[in-house]
């Protein structure tokens, strides 16, 4: 499995790969032992001193006196320069985490000032570019035209077979940080589309008072798509798909393979205590349908595009129904868990404030726009190659324990999807590497999730399938 594990954030500032913040607990571990050692010879170097020692002592007994003399004075050395190795590596990992989120600040700065000036420069490009493009238009559509019918469909069916090959730029950690920054840039390009002030346009964005951003930018995608038909919400029927006993996860991997794969979409555990109350864990999958134009599949673009814009989708009015026909409320602790769209939609029935939710696990989530109260333990994942969760930008809502890895960083992109870093299986992998992690933070989240329906009698877990109805 390629790729370290990279940490931060969960109330702290320093970023690195989680062996550096192993070593440094091994170090701080290493230095209370040498501290107990040396508090130990001292008590029985009391005992047994020279002084006390009768001048006919055996010679072995006053070579152990000289012996602890010497432990004392190399453990006296060692001890602060264990401290020492240990706060290195953590300032290090401060230093890091400095530098870090002042390289973000400054390229998103600089990416919202060019922004904004290529918004300024696009009707003047697109008005001397118009020839070309209405040139290159009327030749492809013309060409499209006078092909044969059999081989213009084949052109089009072996369109999404040229990406699958083609995906290895798609899933380079530049390419995207780079979507990541246009991303965060839209509301600059809109602004100097519009001639405001670039200095208007700064304080109103990402970059200043946040009331301009991604979620403003994704809700006027939404409206203009809505006056074609596309992307246009539509209410949502759901129904059980069937309930079985099984057992409380206990690590973070166990939590990823329960989320649906086939056709139900959400899948809810129940976890009955002793005392008679019960507790929840709510899974739920990913984008099922890509089409702009919505059918049947309420886990579709529409959903997404409109979870983006701070709407409540198709796929969040489903799980929430689902949940209300579980026996959910306000009052019943619940934990959420989300693949891609699904840790999405997780991650906002948690900011939502409407449930009493004590943890969230998401994978490949584009969430970080959302709010989340900083108590409820939240552990994100997101791999660098992967392009999904780039599309919220950069972390600003929250501060959860991000945990990164890049999938393909000592292997070729596999070229059997389109992105392939965003698939369950590499994730499923991330998370066996997190349960299988003495960092100190993902220790601590690993224990309060196994804790949440640990104590559990039986564990009910049913299945929901959800349709759209009324399409438009």
């Amino acid at each position: 499995m390629s790729g370290d594990i990279v940490v931060s954030g969960g109330g702290s500032s320093a970023v690195a790969t989680e062996e550096l913040f192993v070593q440094a607990q091994q170090l701080d571990a290493l230095h209370a032992r040498l501290v107990d050692c040396l508090a130990q010879l001292a008590v029985i170097d009391r005992v047994v001193a020279s002084a006390t020692l009768r001048a006919n002592a055996p010679a072995s007994a006053i070579a152990a006196e000289e012996d602890m003399d010497d432990a004392s004075l190399v453990i006296s050395r060692a001890a602060p320069r264990a401290a020492q190795l240990r706060l290195a590596l953590e300032q290090s990992a401060e230093a890091y985490g400095f530098v870090e989120r002042s390289a973000t600040r400054l390229t998103q700065e600089l990416a919202a000032r060019f922004g904004w000036l290529f918004g300024m420069m696009l009707p003047s490009i697109a008005l001397s570019l118009l020839p070309a493009i209405v040139g290159v238009a009327g030749g492809v559509a013309v060409g499209l035209a006078l092909m044969p019918e059999q081989s213009r469909k084949a052109l089009f069916a072996g369109l999404p077979e040229w990406f699958r090959k083609n995906s290895t730029a798609l899933s380079d950690p530049r390419t995207v940080q780079l979507v990541r920054l246009l991303v965060m840039s839209v509301d600059d390009i809109g602004g100097g589309v519009l001639h405001l002030p670039p200095d208007v346009v700064h304080a109103l964005g990402d970059e200043g008072l946040g009331i301009f951003g991604v979620t403003s930018s994704s809700a006027i995608v939404v409206g203009v798509g809505g006056m074609t038909g596309a992307l246009a919400e539509t209410p949502v029927t759901v129904q059980r798909s069937g309930t079985t006993i099984t057992t409380a996860p206990l690590t973070f991997e166990e939590r990823a393979a329960r989320l649906p794969r086939g056709a139900a979409q959400v899948r809810i555990d129940r976890y009955q205590q002793a005392d008679g109350s019960n507790r929840y864990e709510v899974y739920v999958s990913g984008t099922r349908d890509f089409s702009l134009v919505p059918g049947d599949q309420p886990w579709d673009m529409t959903s997404n595009m409109n979870s983006m814009a701070g709407g409540e989708s198709g796929s969040y009015r489903a799980v929430a129904e689902a949940m209300r026909m579980e026996g959910i409320d306000a009052d019943s602790p619940v934990v959420f868990n989300g693949h891609s769209q699904g840790g999405l939609i997780a991650a906002q029935l948690a900011g939502s404030g409407d449930y009493n939710t004590k943890g969230v696990f998401t994978l490949g989530a584009p969430a970080a726009q959302i709010e989340i109260p900083s108590d409820v333990p939240w552990v994100a994942v997101e791999h660098t190659d992967d392009l999904v969760p780039a599309l919220a930008g950069n972390w600003q809502g929250s501060d959860p324990v991000l945990v990164r890895r890049e999938v393909f960083a000592d292997r070729p992109v596999s070229t059997g999807v389109v992105f392939p870093a965003h698939q369950i299986g590499p994730y499923l992998e991330t998370a066996r590497l997190i349960d299988g992690s003495e960092e100190e933070r993902l220790v601590r989240s690993g224990r309060e999730f196994a804790e949440f329906g640990g104590q559990s009698t039986t564990v009910e877990s049913t299945l929901y399938s959800a349709e759209r109805a009324d399409r438009p």
